[in-house]
């Protein structure tokens, strides 16, 4: 491991050795960061720049951790506003671009660095043939900044560490604003108040979460593990970015599934190496994830359960990492399970002796070369 090159990802080269590690910092931060998105400042200067937008239909696109935004926004987006929404793999965009695209489109990009190439030639495409387009990223002199039509920079700036903890929420969030204030006053201000008080409730629940995850995280594998994470509606794209995660710094197997899917075949895999992450806060789909919750009770896997139901019936087996419940958890409830999902993979690094600041590629230089030769300089 090069710990000079290392260094150089963080705040005045300091490298942190033990807990608090800067990703805590960052989870504890993201009730402030999303304060910040909805800053009247904000608000106002994206209204202005869609005055006149009328969509009738919204792609979201990105890459990494910035599609699991897209994702969620454009799930959001479609329940809330009920225009159809679509996400896109930037690449798929670029290389294969949907069919409709006119002045009634919105496409909003994200990119933390505001320079993934697929997904700022996709903006390219978008404004060439007649969509509105909303750029969001960290950084305001990136090439997605000065390619959107309404380019939205991060308040709270660039992640540290590299994971993007927090901006993962801050992207997701500003994708919606930027969906919900194209719409009448009498449509976008009950879901903006609802989204006001979402800050104010993370922030509540944190030290619950911090005492329950680190709790949690003690009780699974310490040693070499698989991991699935499931969840239905708004709570896919967490067990998407969870399972991205996972991956990027346990250096283990992940998979994410949606709800049903969970159940048409994983159960093969459910042995005392698998631990599995289930997400719920949709009303519509608790009995089934509790029927499939105490599915997974039959055999020796681990299974944990992120939900603003706890007392609704889980087998005695499941470890359970309580939500604060909201009205409408199948929207609403998607910032505080990413949240608290955030602090449980934050302490099963921790409980696994790793830094959650550091990527494995860090670790084991020849990924890192994998890393460098996929993506030359000024390309991601």
């Amino acid at each position: 491991m090069d710990i000079e090159k290392l260094r150089k990802k963080f705040p005045s080269g300091i490298l942190r050795e033990r807990h608090p590690f800067y990703m805590f910092d960052t989870i504890n931060d993201i009730p402030a960061s999303l304060q910040a998105c909805l800053a009247p400042e904000i608000l106002n200067k994206i209204k202005k720049a869609v005055k006149g937008v009328h969509p009738t239909l919204i792609y979201t696109l990105g890459c990494g951790t910035s599609l699991n935004a897209a994702l969620a926004a454009a799930y959001f987006l479609q329940r809330t506003l009920n225009i159809p929404a679509y996400t896109f793999d930037a690449y798929d965009f670029e290389v294969d671009p949907p069919v409709v695209m006119d002045a009634h489109t919105l496409v909003i990009a994200i990119s933390e660095s505001g320079n993934s190439i697929t997904t700022c030639l996709s903006v390219e495409y978008a404004n060439e043939h007649g969509a509105f387009t909303v750029g969001i990223c960290a950084f305001p002199d990136s090439r997605l900044a000065k390619t959107a039509k309404l380019s939205l920079v991060d308040p709270s700036g660039h992640d540290v560490p590299l994971g993007k903890t927090r901006s993962y929420q801050t992207n997701t969030l500003s994708a919606i604003l930027a969906g919900v204030l194209t719409q009448r006053d009498e449509v976008a201000d009950p879901i903006l108040a609802r989204l006001a008080e979402i800050p104010a409730s993370l922030a509540a629940s944190a030290p619950l979460w911090q005492k329950k995850a680190q709790e949690l995280a003690g009780r699974l594998p310490a040693g070499p593990t698989r991991h699935i994470v499931t969840g239905f509606g708004i709570q896919k794209p967490n067990a998407d970015e969870i399972r991205l995660k996972l991956l990027e710094v346990l250096g283990e197997s992940a998979t994410a599934f949606g709800l049903e899917e969970f159940a048409h075949g994983p159960s093969a895999t459910f042995r005392e190496d698998v631990c599995i992450f289930m997400l719920q806060t949709d009303e519509r789909t608790l009995q089934k994830a509790l029927h499939f919750a105490k599915g997974v009770a039959i055999s020796k896997a681990n299974l944990v359960v992120i939900t603003d139901q706890p007392t609704a019936g889980w087998p005695a087996k499941a470890l359970l990492l309580p939500l604060a419940p909201l009205p409408d958890g199948g929207l609403y409830g998607g910032f505080g399970a990413a949240m608290a999902a955030q602090y449980l993979f934050y302490f099963l690094a921790l409980h696994k002796g790793l830094n959650p600041d550091v990527n494995l590629e860090d670790i084991h230089p020849e990924l890192g070369d994998i890393y460098s030769f996929y993506f030359p300089p000024g390309t991601h």
